[in-house]
């Protein structure tokens, strides 16, 4: 399948837990939505719900860059400086860098 947006799941006595559908799992959590960034194989043999967001490159960009704006991203930068904020491009070359790398890993 691809990179996908998901949520927990929650079983019958509260207890949360990621899908059993998610592969590569954990990335990029979002605090506004309480959703991650996973991945979902294209040769399966269990149901995945149609309901589940699947994201292009573009898509995770501006989730990102979403989520920056609320709290921004830091730039770590050289160990004898504070951090500061990434800028919106420096945000979009590292998702993109990201993304790019995740689906290779992952085909």
């Amino acid at each position: 399948m691809a990179v996908v947006e998901y949520m927990f799941n929650i079983d019958d006595k509260g207890k949360r837990y990621i899908p059993g559908f998610i592969d590569n799992r954990g990335h990029w959590y979002d605090s506004a939505t309480e959703t991650y960034v996973g991945w979902i194989k294209d040769s399966r043999d269990f149901y995945v719900p149609d309901s589940i967001t699947v994201l292009s490159k573009e898509d995770l960009v501006q989730r990102q860059l979403t989520a920056h704006a609320a709290s921004p991203m830091m730039n770590m930068g050289n160990p004898d400086s504070e951090p500061t904020a990434m800028t919106d491009a420096e945000v979009r070359t590292m998702v993109e860098a990201w993304y790019d790398s995740f689906v290779v890993e992952n085909s």
